[in-house]
């Protein structure tokens, strides 16, 4: 069965699976929960703003900043959220200033910070660029109007495409625009047109996530009740292969399942995800993923503030993974990326050999034309690319 890739929020979640390599610098990243409206189809953990709680949430997570990384030099950081561009200039420039005076930002391979069309000012896009953030990732979704209206976004198609090239002209060179198909009623031709619309902007790299049905969210409420028909798997699967195509038609590598970049581009922080690196989480429902061990953060804010002002344990949930399941995390997580993974960077991740462990799994997906599997490396095929949820299932 077809399993179209999975949803920003989905990947993240999915990231705390990963697997510590041993050595590595780490990377940090930091959550900002609050949004002016909750999109219909999201079930991250964000909350609708409530202006008294920012300043407090801000006020905690600088605790926390300065406990965790008291003994850590830090190789990318990302602010994601929520919405990080809804806190005001002088928040923003807050939370920039006391992330400077923490992690050595002048010399991070890459410095991203996630920004909604519908929250940035002239301002704040210079206040980021005076900060040394280096990356911009837009949350465009679409550049259909009536999309846009339908999955709750507070911008419109002409407001995000000003606010590329506002980013644009202040000097940004790196940028990169999340794009969001397979809605219910959407067309394959009004997917080509959006692709199309993002290349026109030239952006370094480009997110293409298929609309994703979690449970609880409205979304699923709407199509259950008969309000809305979900696209066929089919449809989502043409789409898929377009993106696919056009994308690296126009020059765009596609080196994880979900995501295309210029030649030097790929997201360098995510990488540390899937390529299960170290990496801190701050902020209330952050992942951490250090010596072996993964962890959560508190979900709800208010519980987060209270735990952090008094100075008791902020983390709701842990574990280390048996042995044997986080070398199939290992290789899922690989999995991810078009370029897959070596024989010998799966024994040196997991200390397992890659045919002793998965020989079965490995012979049978193989014959299906899923992976490529050689005396190097194994990786998905384009077939398999289009299955990969299914594909992955086969390791666990």
């Amino acid at each position: 069965m077809y399993v179209c890739s999975v949803s920003k929020e989905r990947a993240r979640k999915q990231l705390g699976f990963a697997v510590n390599i041993q050595h590595h610098i780490p990377s940090l990243y930091i959550h900002i929960p609050f949004c002016i409206s909750k999109c219909i189809y999201c079930d991250f953990n964000s909350i609708v703003m409530k202006s008294p709680a920012v300043d407090e949430y801000l006020k905690a997570i600088e605790k926390e900043l300065q406990s965790a990384t008291e003994n850590y030099s830090f190789r990318t950081v990302f602010i994601g959220g929520g919405t990080p561009t809804v806190l005001n200039e002088r928040q923003l420039s807050w939370l920039l200033r006391m992330i400077a005076k923490h992690v050595d930002v002048p010399n991070l391979r890459e410095y991203t910070i996630e920004v909604n069309p519908g929250t940035l000012s002239d301002e704040k896009a210079v206040i980021m660029k005076n900060s040394y953030v280096g990356r911009i990732s837009i949350g465009i979704q679409s550049f259909n109007d009536r999309y846009l209206k339908l999955l709750g976004r507070i911008h419109s198609a002409n407001e995000a495409k000003d606010v590329f090239l506002n980013v644009r002209e202040k000097g940004f060179k790196n940028i990169s625009i999340d794009l969001i198909y397979g809605y219910p009623a959407q067309t394959l031709s009004e997917w080509k047109k959006d692709l199309r619309e993002c290349c026109t902007l030239g952006p370094e790299h480009i997110s293409a996530y298929c609309l994703t049905y979690e449970s609880g969210t409205p979304i699923v409420k709407m199509t259950d009740s008969g309000n809305m028909k979900r696209l066929s798997e089919e449809e989502e699967l043409k789409m898929y292969e377009f993106t696919n195509d056009f994308l690296c038609d126009k020059g765009y590598n596609h080196y994880e399942i979900s995501n295309f970049a210029k030649q030097g581009k790929e997201c360098q922080h995510n990488t540390v995800y899937w390529e299960n690196r170290e990496y801190i989480g701050i902020g209330a429902g952050a992942f951490s993923y250090v010596n072996g061990e993964r962890s959560c953060n508190i979900k709800s804010v208010k519980e987060y503030i209270t735990s952090i002002e008094s100075k008791k344990k902020s983390i709701c949930f842990s574990e280390k993974l048996p042995q044997k399941q986080r070398a199939s995390e290992i290789l899922i997580m690989a999995l991810r990326m078009t370029s897959g993974i070596s024989k010998k960077e799966f024994i040196e991740r997991s200390g397992f050999d890659l045919n002793e462990l998965f020989r079965k799994q490995l012979y049978d997906l193989t014959r299906a034309g899923l992976i490529n599997f050689d005396d190097e490396r194994v990786k998905l095929t384009k077939k398999g690319l289009s299955l990969a949820d299914s594909v992955m299932m086969e390791f666990v």
